[in-house]
């Protein structure tokens, strides 16, 4: 996953005033507009769209309330009435950088491309110091297969904010997806660096640990990416399988199980646990989990040479060599990996 950056407007009103000017006066416009993205800030996006209809109804022609109602409506996840929102703000002020550019995250939201690189590129045209956009746009690009028009904005992007943490991180995905892993991490350590609670990009910079064989590294950056944001079974799944492979086995255990409560009968969770067990010794238990991942996916080769290696160790030397020849015909290396495993 990426991020994708939007921003909201309010006009200078304390708020600590606006209460006075609403009781004084409920259908103040203004006020009225204030309030209500000081309701879609703190996530209130219902109550926001109460008031943001009331001003829109008492002053169509105030362009920051369409563009903020817009907002609003995005977190709801309604496009075409954000877009809508978007549009119209845009007719009444359409030289504003920030409104073309929230109008191409509504697209996106709607996999039209075409419409959203337009909307990006205008914001730009509009403002060539507009780290926002730039970002944005670099985003929708490496979404697309881009990646050098990508990696071209997202430069750009830090280069007009050198504090911009999500804009290395996206970099980092395609320095990495381009080979280029020594700076990919370099630049997935900046984004940590400014933002320590980044959970996607801990997961991201473990998983990348993980190829390099670097288990200890990895599960630091598995544990920083579940302590930010526990909601993933994919980390839990990704830390299990790790703590296996350090030995941690009782702690693996336990990060599978609150995986598999959270996504049941994941075939790759079952087959971290079946791992798990191998190591333990827990062999029916082992057998018994890759049985479950393979029925619901023939063709894992973890889980083919795992089981093959159980049923050798309970005797079964027929079965163990069927399913570890099935397992070598997909992946050649698979016993390098295991050996790596700490299983043989």
């Amino acid at each position: 996953m990426v991020f994708r950056h939007r921003q909201g407007r309010r006009r200078p009103a304390p708020r600590r005033l606006l209460g006075g000017v609403l009781q004084a006066n409920p259908s103040n416009p203004l006020a009225l507009a204030n309030r209500g993205e000081i309701f879609r800030r703190k996530g209130d996006a219902e109550r926001a769209l109460a008031d943001l209809n009331r001003a829109i109804d008492l002053d169509p022609n105030d362009a920051i309330a369409w563009y903020n109602r817009g907002i609003a409506y995005d977190d709801l996840g309604d496009r075409d009435h954000a877009i809508a929102d978007y549009t119209r703000a845009i007719r009444l002020k359409p030289n504003d950088a920030l409104y073309y550019n929230n109008r191409g995250n509504s697209y996106i939201g709607k996999n039209d491309y075409a419409h959203a690189l337009a909307d990006y590129d205008q914001a730009i045209k509009l403002d060539r110091t507009f780290a926002l956009a730039y970002f944005n746009r670099g985003t929708a690009y490496r979404e697309h297969g881009e990646a050098d028009r990508a990696l071209a904005d997202l430069d750009m992007a830090i280069r007009l904010d050198p504090n911009y943490g999500p804009a290395y991180g996206n970099r980092a995905r395609i320095l990495r997806d381009k080979g280029e892993r020594a700076r990919a991490l370099a630049d997935f350590g900046k984004s940590l660096q400014l933002m320590p609670n980044n959970d996607r990009d801990a997961y991201a910079r473990a998983n990348m640990y993980f190829d390099d064989h670097d288990y200890p590294r990895a599960l630091e950056d598995y544990d920083r990416a579940i302590k930010a944001n526990a909601s993933y079974a994919g980390v839990f799944n990704a830390r299990c399988m790790t703590r296996a492979i350090l030995g941690q086995l009782q702690e693996a255990l336990a990060d599978c199980e609150q995986s598999l409560r959270m996504r049941p009968g994941d075939p790759y969770t079952l087959d971290s646990r079946a791992l798990t067990y191998l190591k333990l010794g827990n062999l029916d238990a082992a057998i018994a989990d890759y049985d479950t991942a393979l029925s619901a996916k023939p063709e894992l080769d973890s889980a083919l040479y795992g089981r093959g290696l159980a049923k050798r160790r309970t005797g079964d030397a027929d079965g163990a060599e069927r399913d570890i020849a099935a397992a070598r015909a997909i992946n050649a290396g698979i016993a390098d990996v295991f050996a790596r495993y700490g299983v043989q």
